[in-house]
């Protein structure tokens, strides 16, 4: 089996310019690019102490004014494999996926379902900018994703709210077929669901990306149905509507030190880098800091943790200590002692996962209606030119799929996802320009919502992250000009479920 990936293949379609950057980017096919092999985290600058956020530079080119009308969704060639982007670097190159033939003569990634402008006047609320991450694997990346935006709220007094596409393969233990393996262990589950269920907690959004990261590019309706219901059968059982207590903290995850475990070493209770003997202090919650270690096939965590990418090589990722059970709630049991949900407690209510991101973004139109049939809120799958959002209609009455695309600005590189700028190996330093001036742009054309997309994966050696934290600061900030002028005053950095929410 190839090993598994949390990576997927740049997009397919967009019109004008941005068809022509995503042909360049793709132009490699099959070819193991070494620019794309997943890099080990320096856990020491992640969640074990709130991050310093990059300072905020200028844009040194800006925005053109003139802005081509939408054009037509069409799509690249297909693509033959995808390039595996969190493994160790020795075994990154080696994970592929076979995408499903396409009929001859026939592209599967036409979307030909009219669509429809969302009818609001932008420029009369906040600008909105919403920063996504694909793939759910590393609980390092988790942790620093949740750290960051403790750290802007603290900063700022308002938190960024973030949409994490997450694969359900990642959240059981059980055989199916996977471009991205699955969990490998029942203790790797709770704690990835843990975690996401703390995101929850702090306000970010989930959204679905698949069970097993299948290209679906030639599917029909009921086969997408089939994945959706997968999908939503699996983390039916994982997520829950947050329930505060008397103080208004949540109920679950607990998270506690190992209650065995010696001082300084891993599981133990910390406040600091320096009470650890591996020299990292992770905070779990904003309350709980246990002590951690590095951890991949080779470097095992001690019994009582789990570790977040026990198929790595070479890479690492950390251990963390099992969630506590059983949880009781007035008076019983909420989850049992081996963390099972009691789905009969009036007070646990399911979350309900209402946006979507396609594997590969291989969307087609049997998507959007599966998509509309089963009550999604919104797509995020496609590329376009700048405008505002958009509905797909479905051709059965009355349904529709609220469309935020991936939207390339005159004068980015790419369009606005790491992978593309891995591909094209664009410094860091580019993409942060290209943002921050995409922002500018889309605020001066009348606060047009804009939107990027990145991995759980440290590309770069970390550079496309910070350039996106340093974005989600600038605005937050007000995208203060070097003299300190306010260029985009009152900008919002909100999930997708509350931006379909404010567009309903």
């Amino acid at each position: 089996m190839a090993p598994p990936s949390d990576s997927e293949m740049a997009p397919r379609r967009s019109g004008g310019l941005a068809r022509a950057i995503l042909l360049l980017a793709i132009a490699g096919g099959c070819e193991a690019d070494s620019v794309l092999r997943g890099r080990s985290e320096d856990v020491a600058a992640s969640a074990l102490d709130p991050p310093t956020p990059a300072p905020v530079t200028t844009a040194t080119a800006a925005a053109e004014s003139a802005i081509a009308a939408p054009t037509p969704f069409v799509s690249a060639p297909p693509i033959a494999s995808s390039i595996a982007s969190v493994m160790s670097a020795e075994a990154s190159a080696e994970g592929s996926a076979s995408a499903a033939p396409a009929t001859e003569g026939v592209d599967p990634l036409v979307v030909t379902l009219e669509r429809q402008t969302v009818n609001k006047d932008f420029s009369q609320s906040p600008f909105y900018f919403t920063a996504a991450f694909d793939g759910s694997l590393r609980y390092s990346l988790w942790l620093r994703a949740l750290e960051f935006a403790r750290a802007m709220k603290a900063k700022h007094g308002k938190a960024p709210h973030l949409t994490f596409f997450v694969n359900a393969a990642f959240y059981t233990t059980q055989p199916g077929k996977s471009d991205v393996g699955k969990a490998m262990s029942r203790a790797e589950v709770l704690v990835r669901r843990a975690l996401t269920q703390q995101a929850i907690n702090e306000g970010h959004d989930i959204g679905d990306h698949g069970m097993g990261h299948l290209d679906g590019r030639t599917w029909d309706k009921a086969r997408w149905l089939e994945e959706i219901d997968r999908f939503r059968g699996t983390m039916s059982q994982q997520l829950f509507v947050p329930i505060l207590d008397g103080e208004g903290q949540p109920v679950f995850p607990k998270f506690q030190p190992l209650p065995d475990a010696e001082s300084r070493a891993t599981g133990a209770a910390c406040e600091t880098n320096a009470d650890c003997t591996s020299g990292q202090c992770l905070r779990l919650t904003e309350a709980t800091r246990v002590c951690t270690q590095p951890c991949n096939l080779k470097q095992h965590c001690p019994t009582g943790s789990a570790c977040g990418a026990p198929m790595f090589r070479q890479d690492t990722d950390v251990c963390i200590p099992l969630p506590a059970f059983p949880v009781e709630l007035d008076g019983k049991t909420l989850f049992n002692d081996k963390g099972e949900p009691n789905r009969k407690h009036p007070r646990l209510v399911p979350y309900s996962i209402v946006g979507y991101r396609a594997p590969y973004l291989a969307a087609n139109d049997a998507l959007y209606e599966a998509l509309a049939e089963r009550g999604y809120l919104y797509d995020t799958s496609q590329s376009a030119s700048p405008g505002p959002p958009f509905y797909f209609l479905s051709r059965e009455k009355g349904r529709k799929i609220l469309q935020f695309a991936l939207m390339l600005y005159p004068g980015g590189r790419t369009i606005p996802m790491d992978y593309n700028y891995a591909r094209l190996k664009v410094p860091g330093t580019r993409m942060k320009n290209d943002y921050e001036s995409a922002v500018l742009s889309a605020y001066s054309m009348g606060r047009l919502p804009w939107n990027v997309g990145h991995h759980f994966a440290m590309w770069e050696d970390g550079a496309y992250l910070d350039a996106l934290e340093s974005t989600v600061d600038m605005v937050l900030g007000g995208c203060p000009d070097a003299a300190g002028a306010l260029r985009c005053e009152g900008g919002e950095v909100v999930s997708f479920r509350e931006l379909a929410q404010r567009m309903q």
